[in-house]
């Protein structure tokens, strides 16, 4: 667009940060991106769960000891609170897909020098997002995990292949409970047969990592087609229960000090 209309836009429709709203130039203004939390070890070598730094623990969570996983790692650039939920639910929900660079470029920086470097993103093969159903991406008109999933192969120089296919529609896995996430999502998703699986060492991408679910549905599928290997990488996750536990002491404390 031409400089001269561009201003006009700007004008009559002033760009603002789309985490808080306050008038910016960036999709996400420089206080709001300096309160998005990344993820620190130590986390679960596995599900990347984060575990309570104060405490002693095991190199797996719980969850990852009693059972075995269809990926081989999880990881998850940031939490998913303040200004990152509410740029993702702009993102997600209200469209602005002018969010898809600054998310994008937050999963590159974990993958280089953060949370998710050890998924070791040179010895991979291929970069494949978490399908929408088809009546999804028509009510919506774009794949979140997809925009995020083009940023992230564009970094680490790996082909973007649709691996998989969504056969039914489900519902959103954040309007149910835990335990109800897994028959949601179970038998929705089919291996994209015009594509090459076998062998090949996947990284998988999804904006949100819950109760994994979704991924452990997909990566079984992707194990099933004959993949050598999936692997993780969500943009954000929960804030885990020992630090809402923890801030909500914090919070009942400050309210009955005494001066």
């Amino acid at each position: 667009m031409h400089p001269f209309w561009r201003g006009i836009l700007d004008l009559l429709y002033p760009p603002r940060c789309e985490a808080c709203g306050r008038l910016r130039q960036e999709p996400i203004c420089g206080e709001c991106a300096a309160g998005i939390e990344r993820i620190r070890p130590p986390v679960c070598d596995v599900c990347g769960e984060p575990f309570d730094p104060r405490a002693q623990a095991a190199p797996k969570c719980a969850d990852c000891r009693g059972r075995r996983r269809p990926f081989s790692v999880a990881r998850s650039s940031a939490y998913y609170e303040g200004p990152l939920a509410g740029a993702i639910r702009r993102f997600k929900y209200d469209g602005q897909l002018v969010l898809g660079k600054p998310l994008g470029q937050l999963m590159v920086d974990a993958l280089r020098d953060g949370p998710a470097s050890d998924l070791h993103a040179e010895t991979l093969d291929v970069v494949c997002p978490v399908p929408l159903h088809e009546s999804r991406l028509r009510e919506r008109g774009f794949n979140q995990s997809e925009v995020l999933a083009e940023a992230v192969a564009g970094a680490i120089g790996k082909p973007l292949r649709p691996l998989l296919e969504r056969t039914r529609p489900t519902l959103p896995q954040v309007d149910l409970p835990a335990e109800s996430r897994g028959e949601n999502v179970r038998g929705a998703f089919e291996a994209n047969l015009r594509e090459v699986i076998a062998k090949q060492r996947v990284l998988l991408i999804d904006d949100l990592f819950t109760t994994g679910a979704t991924m452990t549905e997909c990566a079984r599928v992707l194990r099933r087609a004959g993949a050598e290997e999936v692997r993780v990488f969500t943009l954000a996750r929960p804030v885990p229960q020992w630090r809402r536990a923890g801030a909500d002491a914090r919070a009942l404390a400050r309210e009955h000090r005494v001066d």
